[in-house]
């Protein structure tokens, strides 16, 4: 008699989201880490005023201590913290993006909350927080106890630290979502 068995695994080489087609550039000065989209060689003033003007722009934020994280919010750490870039939507791209000739003040705010997103995907990548899932059929092989399995089915590349905002779930069979739950909980 075969059972299956779900299993969750880090994804320890996953695609970086900024390859993605986003609404936002990241710029990002540091002297030891490639961040984001952009590592300009000119000052973040001149940069700045290279932006097309009516952009949405955010300051990123990165803690380095044991690991880096980026946000939007900044950090209570001044010692290990700072600000380390820019993400923003020039209004050409917002047009583009929300198939709008005009940028109101709710396509700004759309566009402000896409990009605190990106930022929060792309922490999640910068965090290791990248998961697959294994669906193995587990078969016991002979009087000995040992079990042979075979890969049912496999998907990676899935950001976040919750199950339900992964999006896991939509590629697993509702069957396995039982197993899928308890393998989530058991993953560390």
């Amino acid at each position: 008699m075969s059972n299956i068995r779900v299993k969750i695994e880090q994804d320890t080489s996953p695609e970086s989201p900024r390859e993605w087609d986003n609404l936002g550039v990241m710029a990002c000065w540091h002297d030891r880490y490639n961040l984001g989209d952009e590592q300009p060689k000119c000052d973040p003033e001149e940069y700045l005023s290279e932006i097309p003007e009516g952009s949405v722009i955010l300051p990123l934020y990165l803690y380095d201590h044991s690991g880096i994280t980026m946000s939007t919010s900044g950090f209570s750490c001044a010692w290990d913290s700072g600000q380390v870039g820019i993400i923003y939507a020039t209004p050409e791209k917002m047009r583009e993006c929300y198939l709008v000739t005009e940028i109101t003040d709710e396509i700004r705010a759309k566009a402000e909350e896409c990009l605190k997103a990106e930022v929060t995907i792309y922490d999640h990548f910068l965090t290791g927080n990248v998961w697959g899932y294994v669906i193995e059929k587990v078969e016991p092989c002979g009087s000995c106890g040992h079990e042979e399995s075979d890969t049912v089915d496999s998907c990676w590349g899935f950001f976040g630290d919750d199950l339900d905002y992964t999006g896991i779930k939509e590629h697993v069979d509702a069957e396995h979502h039982e197993a899928l739950e308890a393998a989530w909980g058991n993953r560390f």
